[in-house]
């Protein structure tokens, strides 16, 4: 497990780099931000709940209390803050400055991670640290600046990346005793409780299309599935440091998507930028396995 571990955590990483041009074909036909989240997040609950009835799996692998599950539960909420924060934050700042902040996600869980165990990273694993966030400011085409940025979308940016930064934390370090199709599902309950709660307002008074449910059913799988899935698995199975450069794959897979979704066209300067994230994610990979093997 611990060999494919870094595998599949990148796979929920990119995995997470989808919805944003799904968010942007779900706009262009009219489909209101609350909904699409809302049923993007339903549509994720009852799907995982449908797998532990097929399959009859048990919500518990090993003794668990309750505390337990709801602290699961209420990490899930991590993620429903991350999509609220950034959607807003889109209001005032570019996209790219958007991807930028939230980013910081990055050093911001390994910070948690190292205080949570009490042990700080090599200095290797803060060169692979300081390379993603060069890499994603290349890649993301924030430079140059030509306009002054609000504060408060930089703000609000931040705080998705805080939010995100406390999702991979979570996602490796509780519920590890749960079956792995019921702890995701713990943490879409909390996300999607999240987001009724945050966009309740815009759920009351815009209308519910057939729009709104197709595409919150799509993005479920990119946005919560399987990323979460992944992460709750395998996330455990990483070194300190490696799952959050993993995470940063996001950027160069939504650039990617956006490409051939969009048609958005992509800068050579970009390109370098995504080639320094996976040399930062491939550098701080060997030094997670051999810190693994030890």
């Amino acid at each position: 497990m611990k060999k494919i571990a870094p595998l599949f955590v990148a796979l929920g990483a990119i995995s997470y780099g989808i919805p944003a041009s799904l968010f942007k074909l779900a706009g262009r036909e009219g489909v209101a931000n609350g909904p699409l989240l809302f049923w993007s997040f339903l549509g994720a609950a009852v799907i995982l709940t449908l797998l532990q009835l097929i399959h009859g799996r048990p919500l518990r692998q090993q003794p668990v209390t309750h505390r337990e599950i709801l602290a699961v539960l209420a990490a899930g909420t991590a993620s429903g803050f991350t999509n609220t924060f950034y959607i807003n934050a889109l209001h005032y700042i570019p996209v790219a400055v958007a991807a930028v902040m939230l980013m910081q996600s990055v050093w911001l869980s390994v910070l948690l991670g190292a205080i949570r165990q009490h042990r700080w990273p090599t200095r290797r694993q803060v060169v692979s640290i300081v390379l993603v966030l060069v890499g994603t400011a290349l890649a993301a085409g924030l430079f140059p600046i030509e306009q002054t940025l609000s504060p408060w979308g930089l703000l609000l940016g931040f705080l998705a990346a805080i939010a995100y930064a406390c999702t991979l934390q979570f996602t490796a370090s509780l519920g590890n005793e749960l079956a792995p199709v019921s702890k995701t599902w713990l943490l879409c309950l909390g996300a999607l409780i999240m987001i009724v709660i945050a966009w309740g307002p815009q759920l009351v008074t815009v209308p519910m299309t057939l729009a709104a449910v197709k595409w919150g059913l799509i993005t479920a799988f990119f946005s919560m599935i399987f990323p979460l899935a992944c992460y709750s698995v395998f996330m455990p199975k990483l070194a300190l440091g490696v799952g959050p450069v993993l995470s940063s794959l996001e950027l160069p897979a939504s650039i990617v998507a956006a490409f051939i979704l969009l048609n958005e066209k992509v800068a050579i300067i970009q390109i370098v930028g995504v080639i320094i994230i996976i040399v930062a994610v491939i550098l701080s990979n060997l030094v997670g396995t051999r810190t693994v093997s030890k």
